[in-house]
């Protein structure tokens, strides 16, 4: 069996991208492939619709806000801020885990400082435009 992922289509108009989908779908059929609807997401820019769901071919193709695409946020904003701020809730993941396994521990004070300022964050805070969104917090060392 064979796998083809992480297919991207771009179109200006909702029924353009329906029409390029069940095209691709027809394409993939005759190589034998399948397209996983349920995976399968429509992000629209500055819509008015209000639709939850897109009848695509023979599937529902969900309707989105925002969705993570090769390991990055994509939103219909289509700025950086909600990336950032999901990688700065990672991160925090990250040492939350780590407060519990290392900054507990009994290892020295200088390790713990060189373990936090190379694997977590380097900046304190990222510039988002107009905005400044705290990072992390040194409060776990």
């Amino acid at each position: 069996m064979d796998f083809a992922d992480d297919v991207s289509l771009l179109a200006e108009m909702l029924e353009v991208l329906v029409l390029a989908l069940t095209v691709m779908q027809e394409e993939a059929s005759t190589f034998g492939l399948q397209i996983n609807w349920s995976k399968t997401k429509i992000l629209q820019v500055s819509s008015s619709s209000s639709s939850s769901t897109v009848q695509v071919a023979d599937g529902q193709v969900e309707v989105v806000d925002a969705f993570v695409y090769l390991g990055c946020l994509i939103d219909s904003s289509g700025g950086s801020r909600g990336e950032v701020l999901r990688r700065i809730g990672l991160a925090r993941s990250c040492m939350n885990m780590l407060e519990r396994r290392i900054w507990k521990s009994s290892i020295r004070l200088e390790t713990k400082l060189r373990l936090y300022q190379t694997y977590i964050v380097h900046a304190w805070v990222r510039d988002l435009g107009h905005h400044k969104v705290p990072a992390l917090s040194p409060r776990c060392i």
